[in-house]
């Protein structure tokens, strides 16, 4: 052993700290580590200075060999090497040797050691920074790194102490108890439903800057549920609003026991009170969620529902595409259905069936397939129906979009509620201050292309998008191509007057108040982040209106007194409830002992659609774009497949037998009969 440990007896020392970095400086340089193995502050202050191999292994219980032991192991050999550090009467430190010698060779990488991998305090607080900020872990890595060349971390030192971190912020509180403290203090309208156990079943709360645009955008809304969120398996329903500018906000989350017309009733209901009962929604887009579509019947009976056009296209992919060997043809099928659905009027949606009956004839499944599937529906997205309601042309998928939005942020499956919602939390403040931005922006800035007369009253006042739109509608109006009969399609679904109305206008200026409220800036103002907003104001809110309306003779004049008074019966603290109970997945295939691992990644399964987009190959002949039982040398399924009974009337043959699934037609469905 070199004497250089020998020269610390005679070295005095300022204060503890100094003398254990010093010892634990020249352990390095000779490869080892040191660590405290017994320390005393107070009376005769002194510390014991061993190596990171001393001590040994303990278990508390005897193991026999090879039989149940830990896959794990033990760097503790009873290293004898030992010193010991004393405070002297005055405030000097000295050092006491006690044992030098080792017993296991020194190291020439001392990266190895855990000790050595340890982060500083600087360091530990600004990976929380970092860690608040959602960042991955890799890249925490690596700015550290640049930060310091010799440091010697690895990924699980960081996820130690990120965990460690989460614990402490728990502060003894179960995650979903903490979850709960955090919604009750941050400003969170919210609400949740347990089982009889107590265990969380539903949950739905939006964040205060949601809350703001969702009242200010109340007119439409889109819904749809979303998988892969969280470890517990609950679908999340995602609530989506859309600005003036033509982007989308979230509006709140419901995570939801099951996808029954019930859980979509609670969530309504819920949602509903977060409005205010003066300002339930216009129109709701869904896809084909038949529960869900229920539900808003029951909740918003004077709401138009619509379905979303995207999602209709996507399951004609799926189910239809197939029939087609020629790529040519199905573009010009699609091109055909979407004329179908851009019909103006019933006399020209009928007209452009008809010719589809006729063309398409031979493919006998798929107008069987429309006709049962879709038609029932045909009011709910079909343009000759839809442009009666005022949709502002929000028709096709949103939710999509927003569901590819949230799970950039999470990242992950796995995590629990809290997680989630902190990640929610991020992706809803970036959404607020975007759109926060972009309102004040466009109040001070004039595109060159909107410094036209006609609209210069509206500059400042509409946004961007909207006045884009009149700008069209403005350049249609003293077009040739402008039809001479106006049929107000235009200004029933997007609240703008239509270019027929322009065209009427001589010598005048758009006003201001033939701009729908969707397309008005000018009475907005964002608050900063959801400041200085009453924390449990939105719940008494709502207590006040079920008064009023239970009592409709109550004055007005009394619910401030009404107020105070509820609000001393309004806990601040959150309710106890426990964790929602983990859904164990069903194992596949007949070896029940084989499970599956579960993996943590965000992305959905294939759709139906997707799975027909992929190129497909023969395995019989091994030819591209169809499968075995559509092969030319199959000749059994041809000749089952060579009689095609006609279509009369677009409707299947009497003499031929097909099963139609009555649960997916509407209440009251005049297709149980025909004529």
């Amino acid at each position: 052993m070199p004497t250089d440990m020998y020269q610390l007896s005679s070295q005095k020392f300022s204060n503890r700290e100094i003398l254990l970095e010093t010892v634990r400086g020249m352990a390095y340089s000779l490869g080892f580590v040191t660590v405290i193995q017994k320390s005393k502050k107070k009376k005769n202050r002194w510390v014991i200075i061993g190596c990171d191999h001393g001590g040994s292994y303990r278990t508390n219980r005897s193991r026999i060999p090879n039989s149940g032991k830990k896959k794990s192991g033990t760097r503790l050999m009873n290293c004898p090497f030992q010193i010991c550090g004393r405070m002297n009467q005055g405030t000097s430190w000295r050092v006491e040797i006690k044992y030098l010698s080792h017993n296991h060779n020194l190291s020439s990488d001392i990266s190895g050691h855990p000790y050595t991998r340890r982060f500083s305090r600087e360091e530990v607080n600004e990976i929380k920074e970092m860690i608040a900020a959602d960042i991955a872990p890799r890249q925490i890595l690596t700015k550290l790194r640049k930060g310091n060349s010799n440091l010697k971390a690895i990924s699980r030192t960081l996820y130690n102490v990120k965990a460690k971190i989460i614990k402490d912020g728990l502060g003894g509180r179960s995650m979903i108890q903490a979850l709960m403290d955090e919604l009750g203090k941050g400003g969170f309208t919210y609400d949740v439903e347990c089982d009889n156990e107590g265990h969380v079943t539903h949950l739905l709360f939006s964040h205060p800057s949601s809350i703001e645009l969702a009242r200010i955008y109340s007119y439409t809304f889109v819904m749809d549920c979303t998988y892969k969120i969280n470890k517990y398996k609950m679908p999340l329903l995602d609530i989506v609003g859309v600005t003036s500018f033509n982007t989308s906000f979230f509006c709140g989350f419901a995570f939801l026991f099951k996808e029954e017309e019930s859980d979509y009733v609670w969530a309504l209901q819920k949602f509903g009170k977060i409005l205010g009962y003066d300002k339930q929604p216009s129109v709701i887009v869904t896809d084909r969620e038949l529960a869900l579509m229920n539900a808003i019947k029951v909740v918003f009976p004077n709401t138009c529902n619509l379905l979303c056009v995207w999602h209709i296209e996507k399951n004609i992919l799926a189910k239809c595409k197939p029939f087609f060997d020629d790529g040519d043809e199905w573009d010009v099928f699609m091109s055909d259905w979407t004329n179908l659905i851009d019909s103006s009027t019933e006399d020209q949606f009928n007209e452009a069936w008809s010719e589809i009956e006729v063309k398409y004839g031979k493919y006998r499944d798929i107008l069987i397939y429309i006709h049962n599937t879709w038609f029932p529906w045909k009011k709910y997205f079909f343009r000759a129906w839809s442009s009666e309601y005022m949709h502002f042309g929000h028709v096709s998928s949103r939710a999509e979009g927003s569901h590819a939005t949230l799970k950039k942020y999470l990242e992950v499956s796995s995590g629990d509620l809290r997680t989630v919602k902190e990640k929610i939390c991020h992706a809803v403040d970036h959404q607020y201050n975007e759109i926060k931005t972009q309102l004040s922006s466009e109040k001070i800035r004039i595109p060159h292309d909107l410094r036209i007369p006609f609209l210069s009253k509206l500059i400042g006042h509409v946004s961007h998008f909207a006045l884009r739109k009149l700008l069209n509608q403005f350049e249609l109006a003293y077009s040739d191509s402008l039809s001479p009969t106006c049929i107000g399609q235009f200004s029933k679904t997007m609240g703008l007057p239509c270019a027929h109305v322009m065209r009427r206008m001589t010598n005048e200026d758009l006003k201001l108040d033939t701009i729908h409220y969707q397309w008005r800036m000018d009475n907005i103002s964002l608050s900063k982040n959801g400041e200085n907003q009453d924390v449990h104001g939105d719940r008494i809110d709502v207590l006040v209106q079920e008064l009023q309306l239970k009592y409709q003779q109550l004055p007005l004049t009394q619910k401030e007194g009404i107020r105070k008074q509820i609000s001393q019966f309004v806990s601040p603290s959150s309710p106890l409830v426990l964790e929602p109970m983990i859904r164990q997945s069903k194992t596949l295939g007949t070896n029940s002992r084989k499970k599956k691992k579960q993996s943590s990644s965000t992305k959905k399964d294939p759709s139906g659609f997707e799975m027909v987009e992929k190129v497909r190959r023969c395995n019989m002949c091994g030819n591209m774009n169809h499968d075995r039982r559509r092969c030319p040398k199959n000749t059994t399924q041809n000749s089952s497949m060579s009689f095609m009974p006609p279509i009369l009337n677009g409707l299947p043959s009497p003499s031929t037998s097909f099963v139609v699934d009555l649960n997916l037609l509407p209440p009251n469905s005049d297709y149980n009969n025909p004529s």
